[in-house]
């Protein structure tokens, strides 16, 4: 039996689902995860190592009916689990007997992190509610291989103190680093490497400028093995979220310093 997965559609909800995902790939053949076609290479990535899990894109433009016809097409002949606001017009279907039968683990987690907290971001709880599961799956489930490009990003950089930040959300909002620039943007033992940004000029530091620019706008999965292994991490509450948050509840950071700050509080906090 198959399954078809829609949740709601921003980069980082798709990475909120990997637990999903990755936990229920024990019941079904295959999973079929709905996404953007603007997200549609860096989630497809995400998955690259299991077959089972086929990302099927939609224009965004035309979400809701494009996601409605999908589902539409597969709702008799396949499990339909269905999140959020999706879930005000198609119905969660799940058939699987040993699904059905599966006695749910108990939930030991709670979002609570740095500036989240369980009513400010209750929607990824809610996501794993509306398909029977819960923040245990979300949490102990999350995986992501790391690509060889990803290795190869961050032995480039692995013989620096390195700090890693997503400076600006998807509607603008950005951090203020400027303790951070004060403090390291001249450090030669020190490079802050920035997903969006490079910080560095190149006619002052041409190495750590060319360093910190294959890092930018790169697919989201190769910065894996680099977040991983940063000594400080801060994120806006943007796409990272979906990796840094679920690394950093069950301690598989190496950092001692990890900030995930909410967009609406960006202004008032000088990192």
């Amino acid at each position: 039996m198959n399954a078809y997965l829609v949740s709601h559609n921003g980069l980082g909800d798709n990475l909120f689902m990997i637990g999903a995902i990755r936990f229920l790939l024990q019941f079904y053949n295959k999973i079929f995860f709905l996404c953007k076609n603007k997200y549609y290479d860096n989630v497809k990535l995400v998955f690259y190592d299991n077959l089972n899990v086929i990302c099927v894109p939609f224009n965004e433009n035309n979400e809701y009916n494009d996601i409605y016809n999908i589902i539409h097409k597969k709702y008799y002949y396949n499990d339909i689990l269905i999140c959020g606001c999706h879930t005000q017009y198609i119905s969660t279907k799940i058939n699987h007997r040993s699904l059905l039968k599966y006695r749910n683990i108990n939930n030991k987690y709670t979002i609570d992190f740095d500036t989240l907290t369980s009513s400010n971001y209750y929607f990824i709880e809610n996501f794993y509610k509306n398909i029977n599961l819960n923040l245990t799956h979300f949490f102990d489930y999350f995986y992501i291989p790391s690509t060889s490009q990803s290795v190869q990003l961050y032995n480039s950089i692995k013989n620096y103190y390195i700090v890693f930040i997503q400076l600006k959300s998807s509607n603008g909002i950005s951090l203020n680093i400027q303790n951070l620039i004060n403090k390291y943007l001249h450090d030669k033992n020190t490079i802050l490497i920035c997903n969006d940004l490079n910080i560095y000029d190149k006619n002052i530091n041409p190495l750590f400028f060319d360093l910190a620019q294959q890092f930018v706008y790169n697919y989201i999965i190769h910065y894996y093995d680099t977040i991983l292994n940063s000594n400080e991490i801060y994120i806006i509450d943007s796409c990272f979220t979906g990796i840094v948050l679920p690394l950093a509840k069950t301690n598989k950071l190496k950092a001692n310093t990890v900030r995930i700050i909410l967009r609406n509080l960006a202004n008032n906090i000088i990192l």
